[in-house]
């Protein structure tokens, strides 16, 4: 039997809806905080190993921000100037045919965002032990076989 027919709500319908209302319960929410002249910094890490609906979600989310019908007297520029988001992902453990990048050209050429991709090398031993230095407040030479065993545990000083 078909309960759409009979104007019910399906179970299917419920688990679209709720994520349909969550998605924009956050454009809201988002758009409620950096309206307020407080920018918003969302940060994802390591997008390469989550999976394609999350990396959906999120260029959905990225693309369609502005569209969110806004009935506050707040305009949609002032939102946007207010909200950054960074994504980090390790370019060797992501296909160029895959998700990812396809989601973020799909960003870039929608127009809706700008896009800047930085590549990061690895970090020399020196920085390393000058980032060991600093955090544990010792000198160099006390911090110097401490941030080698770093160098060494991260791939060679990986960002």
């Amino acid at each position: 039997r078909n309960t759409q027919d009979q104007g019910e709500i399906s179970p299917m319908d419920k688990v679209g809806s709720a994520n349909k209302r969550r998605a924009y319960l956050f454009h809201v929410l988002l758009k409620s905080l950096c309206s307020a002249g407080r920018p918003v910094l969302l940060s994802f890490d390591d997008l390469q190993w989550s999976e394609s609906f999350a990396i959906e979600r999120m260029a959905d989310f990225i693309v369609n921000y502005m569209n969110i019908h806004d009935t506050s007297k707040v305009s949609g520029e002032t939102c946007r100037r207010g909200l950054l988001i960074v994504g980090t992902f390790r370019c060797e453990e992501v296909k160029e045919s895959g998700d990812l990048i396809e989601r973020i050209n799909h960003i870039k050429q929608s127009g809706r965002a700008n896009v800047t991709m930085l590549t990061l090398g690895a970090l020399p031993k020196v920085d390393v032990t000058k980032l060991v230095s600093a955090k544990l407040c010792l000198p160099w030479r006390h911090t110097r076989e401490l941030a080698g065993l770093v160098h060494g545990k991260t791939a060679r000083g990986n960002p």
